[in-house]
């Protein structure tokens, strides 16, 4: 994982490589060649063959010049350098007012006109250089941050809209603020740049794929299905049972030894015919939670106005009580009681149910998502919170959050949600936690759900660029569970 940074922290960062006898050319020659290779490696998925780089008067600029110059090696590069912004918009707009051939104007736009540190408000010719490269509705990719970002990550007044960031060293705080999603496009961490090693230290980080490294040891040859867990998984009511089956579906990719279904009686037929290996029983006042189940899912499908009062008692108490980890999400998360709990406990809102949980609003969540998490887990004993959305959040009322990388908008429909809590149960009945396991598995469930979506999103688009798709041809819930 890397620690996001902000820009006092990447500049003390760099101070302290200097100091180090590291010379700033060889990083900005190694900050330069990283950004032309993982251009290459964006552009090649399109089949891009001209480039224009928009170089400004910085080290931003300096790393774009680097980039150019790998990337002549394989495909047509253009580059304005841009000291002055007036003589930049001038040949900007004679680039593209001029009639020219298609085979010679520009694919892609790279961005290397302002680095992290903008400290003042973009006026006059700088201003209107940006708003044309915006109008002209190309791809950019950035490098480091979208030119126009400022600090805080807000547009100053306005910034590029980017496709894709290269960020540089380390991701940084500037990049997942709250206004900030509207221009970065896709962001990928470039960490490789010849600095010293980081002396620093964040409160929230970037996850990546080898966090979770042996995370999962392999199962022995005379294990049986006693050794892998049992989770219980409360869920459905009518008009909602469809959220019980995804979720009781999505938890077998967790490798649970056994899976049970405890639901609406009024359901429990639909439920019930559409699962195999899932054990399904119909709720009933006084029924008891089998003996060996290791956790408890409660939540999905739990919309029902007809759901009687003595059940969500019963949620409550085991809630409270229970030693096992429980898993709480959707509609189980206005139920909670907000008290001390005797185990595990992790909650998984989107943005609305929190702001619900908290009694403000949705915007006042997403302008301060960490902010948000933290006071959840305060008010839910401790819980260990995923605060779902763009750039999902997880962590405690104190420590470290992590943030999650993965995802697309195609995840934005209904039962994905359902899918991530089932897939996330599946993973926690395993027995035998060690120390810091829960928030690596909590934040593997949340990698791998996006990361699936990414998989699906790819397979889509090469379906219609082969002629087997079409513009409306979308995945779905059911399939996300099979990438799973």
């Amino acid at each position: 994982m890397y620690p996001i940074l902000s820009f006092d922290q990447m500049r003390l960062w760099e101070e302290l490589s200097w100091k180090q006898g590291i010379r700033q050319d060889a990083v900005i020659y190694q900050a330069g060649v990283a950004v032309g290779k993982s251009v290459l490696e964006w552009i090649q998925r399109g089949g891009i063959e001209r480039v224009l780089v928009l170089a400004g008067p910085g080290h931003n600029g300096d790393d774009a010049r680097v980039a150019a110059e790998y990337l002549s090696d394989f495909i047509a590069v253009q580059v304005l350098d841009i000291k002055k912004p007036e003589e930049g918009l001038r040949q900007l707009k004679s680039l593209f007012s001029s009639p020219s051939s298609p085979v010679s104007t520009p694919q892609v736009i790279i961005d290397g006109l302002f680095g992290i540190g903008l400290s003042r408000p973009l006026e006059g010719d700088w201003l209107e250089l940006i708003r044309l490269v915006n109008s002209l509705r190309l791809p950019v990719i950035s490098v480091d941050t979208p030119s126009g970002l400022n600090t805080e990550g807000n547009p100053s007044p306005e910034a590029i809209r980017a496709a894709c960031t290269l960020t540089l060293g380390a991701p940084k705080k500037s990049l997942v603020s709250y206004k900030a999603s509207n221009y970065t496009g896709e962001i990928r961490v470039l960490p490789s740049i010849g600095l010293a090693e980081c002396s620093e230290d964040s409160d929230i980080y970037w996850l990546e794929s080898s966090d979770f490294k042996n995370l999962f040891p392999p199962r022995v040859l005379n294990s049986h299905k006693g050794n892998y867990g049992h989770l219980l998984i409360i869920a459905g009511s009518l008009g909602y049972h469809g959220a019980a089956v995804l979720a009781a579906k999505a938890a077998c990719a967790g490798g649970p030894g056994l899976i049970s279904v405890c639901t609406q009686p009024d359901v429990y037929i639909p439920v019930a015919s559409q699962l195999q290996v899932q054990m399904v029983h119909p709720w009933c006042q006084g029924w008891k939670v089998p003996e060996n189940v290791t956790a408890i899912l409660v939540g999905p499908g739990l919309a029902s106005d007809r759901i009687p009062e003595a059940f969500w008692e019963w949620v409550g108490s085991l809630w409270q009580n229970a030693a096992l980890p429980i898993i709480a999400d959707a509609s189980a998360l206005d139920r909670l009681p907000q008290s001390e709990t005797k185990g595990v406990r992790v909650i998984t809102p989107h943005p609305g149910e929190a702001a619900r949980c908290l009694q403000i609003s949705t915007e006042e969540v997403q302008r301060d998502r960490l902010g948000a998490l933290r006071k959840l887990s305060q008010q839910y004993g401790g819980a260990t919170v995923v605060l779902k959305g763009y750039q999902t959040l997880i962590g405690q009322a104190s420590g470290k959050i992590m943030l999650n990388p993965t995802g697309t908008p195609s995840l934005a429909q209904g039962g994905t949600g359902d899918v991530l809590a089932g897939f996330l149960g599946g993973l926690l009945a395993h027995p035998l936690h060690e120390e810091g396991t829960l928030c690596r598995k909590t934040s593997y469930a949340v990698y791998r759900h996006g990361l699936s979506a990414e998989k699906l999103d790819q397979k889509m688009r090469h379906g219609f660029q082969v002629g087997e798709g079409s513009p409306s041809a979308k995945w779905t819930a059911e399939d996300l569970i099979q990438e799973l």
